[in-house]
Formats: structure tokens, sequence, C-alpha cells
């Protein structure tokens, strides 16, 4: 017999595993009865520094069957998982992207007995690892796989955060899939689980692997050039081998495309509004890394409890709303004990994201610091933010000269004034001081002054000497939707499937593979 305890709190500093056998005694079982203690959640209680707390709700195995009314106790919920049946007439699938998003769509078909070709514009991923290590070393970029693309999307550099703010059935599923091919097990019942960059390459490997062995087909440096309507109807895609010395398109016959390109896709975009495939402008945010030493963030966070050995690197996440122009600022994939990298996928621009392996255990601690940016907000035309983001980058690596990044002192970003001395940091490639309010529009760093000056105040040692921003933070999200119906079809073309961040349906590794999930189960089967 089952059964659940929830809302236990326990110091750090006592025995996790007596404690909790103790609370659930005192919820009125006996302890006899106690076979096995599971984790379902485990959070930290960090709002009184001198006494932190673990949270938990656990799962907990007896040895005997008992009367559960009347005690502090739940029994599990039983979830009855719907079946279901593939429609008539579907025939070969391509999904485009190897991304979470098109790795767990992939997966859906193979399950369902579909066997899909997959079309990936980067390389697999021991051969990217080996790409971008060369870009750091020696700034030589290859446009077609880099942190933006390649096996496993942008997600596989990038922490493999998994937490998300989207409620759905399909996350056991997904979560448990993760596990299966690699992941720790700890992310099933950490209440900010993440894999790490490290892991999550060997992750995105024996998911592919999986695919195959169901009958799934991989193309790596193979980019989708064209899309092929007729009568608004999906007839097939013009690939082209980017390995192969003679570059020629070659015709593939698709009735169904699945489409999960990333939100870095900006050609591809082009292409498919070329074709006449209905897209809509959405909001994005703008902005720069921030970036501390992780001693000063630990402390932060734990106060005097920052060095007890029961306590991982500290994560935050901070908001200011303005209100009177209705904008959010905010912190964003946040990678304690992690390294910030430039994040280039286009030749002359620069950018940079944030990452961490599975220990967390840099030096440094650094989120994205940024402000929400408007649909339209600096033009009407559809591709306007996507030539916004890509003005801010050809800038950076015109005043860097190359694939670097910009720096400034948070102090000094505050006075609008240059930083004048080298600063410490997890980048390895070039940086440059620079004044970013000068690199912004006045509406970002206004919006970011105004936040940093909130938090001054109100989040100790987080506005210092020792936090800096490293810019820009510009591929937050899409700025652009592909937009859908209910059942996941493109408004206006039969047959193609927009899914994940790159049609703007996701924002992060779970809420895109949960969208890949549910478009395949929404378009390709009928519940029985």
């Amino acid at each position: 017999m089952k059964i659940i305890v929830n809302n236990i709190n326990i110091s750090i500093e006592k025995d996790q595993n007596l404690e909790l056998k103790k609370e659930v005694v005192k919820r009125g079982v006996k302890e006899e009865y106690i076979q096995k203690i599971e984790y379902s959640k485990r959070s930290i209680d960090s709002r009184k520094k001198t006494d932190i707390k673990f949270v938990y709700n656990i799962e907990v195995t007896l040895n005997k069957d008992i009367d559960v009314t009347g005690l502090n106790v739940n029994l599990p919920k039983q979830i009855d998982e719907p079946i279901h049946k593939v429609k008539e007439g579907v025939k070969r699938v391509a999904v485009i992207g190897a991304g979470p998003a098109g790795l767990f769509a992939a997966l859906r078909l193979c399950e369902l007995g579909i066997k899909p070709i997959i079309y990936e514009r980067g390389e697999k991923v021991d051969d990217r690892d080996k790409t971008i290590d060369n870009f750091i070393k020696f700034s030589i970029l290859n446009p077609n796989s880099n942190i933006q693309f390649g096996e496993g999307g942008a997600g596989t550099y990038s922490d493999g955060k998994l937490n998300t703010r989207v409620k759905s059935g399909y996350m056991n599923t997904i979560f448990l899939e993760l596990v299966a091919n690699g992941a720790q097990e700890q992310i099933l019942w950490d209440y900010k689980p993440h894999v790490g960059t490290d892991i999550l390459k060997n992750v995105v490997k024996n998911l592919r692997n999986k695919i195959i062995s169901l009958g799934g087909e991989f193309h790596f440096s193979t980019l989708m050039k064209d899309i092929i309507i007729l009568d608004g109807k999906v007839k097939g895609i013009k690939i082209q081998n980017l390995l192969s010395p003679i570059q020629i398109e070659e015709t593939e016959l698709f009735e169904d495309v699945i489409l999960a390109i990333g939100h870095s896709s900006r050609d591809t975009y082009r292409m498919l509004h070329k074709n006449g495939v209905f897209m809509e402008s959405k909001p994005f945010a703008i902005g720069a890394r921030i970036e501390h030493p992780r001693v000063d963030i630990d402390t932060m966070q734990y106060g005097k409890m920052v060095n007890h050995p029961n306590l991982e690197a500290a994560t935050y996440s901070l908001t200011y709303n303005n209100k009177e122009e209705e904008r959010g600022v905010f912190s964003f994939c946040m990678c304690p004990g992690g390294v910030i990298v430039n994040a280039a996928s286009q030749d002359g621009g620069s950018l940079v994201n944030g990452m961490s392996y599975s220990q967390r255990d840099g030096r440094f601690s650094n989120s994205a610091l940024v402000v929400g940016v408007k649909a339209n907000e600096f033009g009407n035309d559809l591709f306007s933010g996507m030539e916004f983001q890509d003005e801010l980058e050809k800038k950076t690596y015109n005043l860097v000269g190359n694939y670097g990044a910009l720096y400034q002192n948070t102090l000094d970003f505050l006075k609008g004034k240059t930083t004048k001395r080298k600063i410490e940091s997890s980048y390895e490639m070039e940086m440059k001081s620079y004044d970013l309010n000068g690199l912004f529009p006045k509406v970002i760093s206004d919006n970011m002054k105004s936040a940093m000056g909130y938090w001054e105040k109100t989040q100790r040692n987080f506005i210092s000497e020792n936090a800096n921003l490293i810019a820009p933070e510009t591929r937050t999200s899409a700025p652009i939707k592909i937009t859908r119906n209910e059942f996941g079809k493109s408004v206006n073309i039969e047959g193609l499937y927009p899914i994940g961040e790159g049609a703007g349906y996701a924002g992060g590794i779970i809420s895109a593979a949960i969208d890949g999930l549910k478009v395949v189960d929404l378009a390709f089967t009928t519940i029985v």
C-alpha cells in the first residue's frame, strides 16, 4: 500500500531520512508499517537565513494496508491514461529539427507505429561539440551548427533546466523518458530540476538511438531550403546536404511536416513567409547576462548557512514590473555555478547565453537580465522584432571586432560610465568594455536600470563591484509565432504542424517537449 504525505518541513541541519520517518509517524502511521520512503518533490525554504529548511512531499510504501481515515495523509490519485489510435491515411511524416520538441514528437510518432524522418541542419552532438570548441578557440563560426543549431537544440547548451510553468499530463512521461535515457533520478522530485550540459549530451544521443531502434531515420547537416505547397496543402520539402561538395537541392515528398525549427531559424521564417505560411509578431525580451561570483549569490540566498554541505549552488528568480509602461523586467535562464557562452548563429553577429554542468560548481553564477519587448514595438513589419535582434548582434560584433561580448560593471551601468578595468568572468572569448546604455535603445536600458536600482535596495550584493553585465542577450524566445489551430495545424496550410520554441508555443526544454507530444496526439491520433 502507498500513501502520500505532503508539506513536511525539515531543517537542513537535521538527519533528513530520520526526520521524514518521524513525520510519517506523527501523521498517524505506525513506524513498523513503513517499508520505503521516496521523494515526490523537494524544495528549499531559505526565507529565514538562520533556519533554512527542505520542504518535502513524499510517497510512503507500507508493508500493510491500513485505514487512513482520520490520518493526516492522502492516497495516491489514480490517473487513467487515454488510449490513442493513429488516424487513417497517415503516411510519411517529416520532422524538421532535432531539439526537444522535434525529438519528443519523433519519439511519439515511433511509439504510434509511424516512422518519421528527422532533418536537422546542425551536427550530431559529438561533432557539434567539436565545432563549438573550435568556435570558442578560434572564432570560426559554423552558421548551421553552433550553440543554437544541432542535435538537442539550443537547450543542450543551456544547463538542461527542466522547470516550467506549463501544467501538463505529459510532464511525468517526459521526465521518466529523460531518466530512462541517462538523466539523474533527482529530476523526478527536485523543485528546480536540471540535468546539466555534460549529461544532457548523452541523454540526447540515447534518445536518438531509441528513435532509430523504433524505425525513425535521422539526417544531420541537412537544411530544409524550401517547402512545397500546392493549393494550400503540403506536398513535400526541398533539402540540402550541407556536407556535400555539390550544393544541390533534393525534393522529398511528404504530406505531413512537423516544424520544430527553434527560435533562431531566421532564414526558415523568411522562407515560410515567402510560401504564404501565416505568421504573427509576438512579444520577446532583450537584455544582458548578469554575472556574480557564485559565493555572492550563495550568500545572498543562504546567509551564514552558505557553506552547509546539504546546500547546492543557489538559484534566484527576480522580477520587476514597470506599471506605467506595462512592461516586465526579469531574470531568466539562471545558471548557478555556470558559464557565459557566445551563442552566435549568423555571420557577423554576436550574442551571449548561459549554461552550466551537472555539478554546478563553477566560480561564477549568471542569469539573463532582460526587458520585455512588445510585439511590433520596433516596427510594424512581421520581421521587425527579428531585425531588431539582428541589429543588436551586428552592432556588438562590429564594436568588438569579432565574435565577442561587451561588458560593464553594474554600478557603472547605473551611472552611465564605461568600466575602465578588466573584469573576471567565465566568458572565454574576447570582451570589450562598453557603456551598454549606448548599445540598447533607451526603453531597454532605462527599464534595466529601474529594475537594478530596485534590486540594489532589496537584494544584498546583487548590484555591486562584483556584479557585471555581459551583453547582449537577444535570443530569449521567438519574436514570431507560426499560428496554428486547436489541432496543432497551421491555420492556412494543410499538413504543416508548427511546434516548440521556434513556432512560438514553448519557452524551454520541457514546454517544448510537451508541445511536441501534444501536437502529435492532436494531429495524428484519435482517443479510443
